[in-house]
């Protein structure tokens, strides 16, 4: 039987819940916490090194835009949550795909598929996001 997306949009408490659950990959929650809130596109997202995030700085590296062309001139900011999971998903790497599955990058497919498993379309996260910037 295949699942079917519950909703257009994530709400904060329902985030929440999801970002807690150790028992999705970190790949995914650090994926879904950065599209939340960020206006950057999840193939953008998908296409980010190592290298590209800056802890100390608690940002997407502005140079990152040369790969990544959603990405806005001047970086993006990293929430406190951003930064644990982002920080838990690099570990001791220094290159290589920022959202790795194994060896290689995660693919479009696997983040969709483990979104929709949840009860979301992978765009789902992005658009709560916006919603919530834009409510409060």
């Amino acid at each position: 039987m295949a699942m079917t997306t519950s909703a257009e949009s994530v709400t904060p408490d329902r985030l929440t819940a999801l970002l807690d659950d150790e028992s999705i990959d970190i790949v995914h929650r650090a994926l879904w916490q950065l599209l939340w809130e960020s206006e950057v596109r999840v193939m953008d997202l998908l296409s980010l090194e190592v290298p590209d995030i800056d802890l100390g700085e608690r940002s997407i590296r502005p140079e990152a835009a040369s790969r990544a062309a959603a990405l806005p001139d001047g970086g993006v900011p990293l929430s406190d949550r951003a930064l644990t999971l982002l920080t838990a998903l690099i570990g001791g790497r220094t290159a290589g795909p920022l959202f790795a599955a194994g060896p290689r990058a995660l693919t479009w497919d696997e983040a969709s598929r483990t979104a929709v498993a949840q009860g979301y379309a992978i765009h789902a996260f992005r658009i709560g996001g916006k919603r919530h910037r834009q409510a409060v």
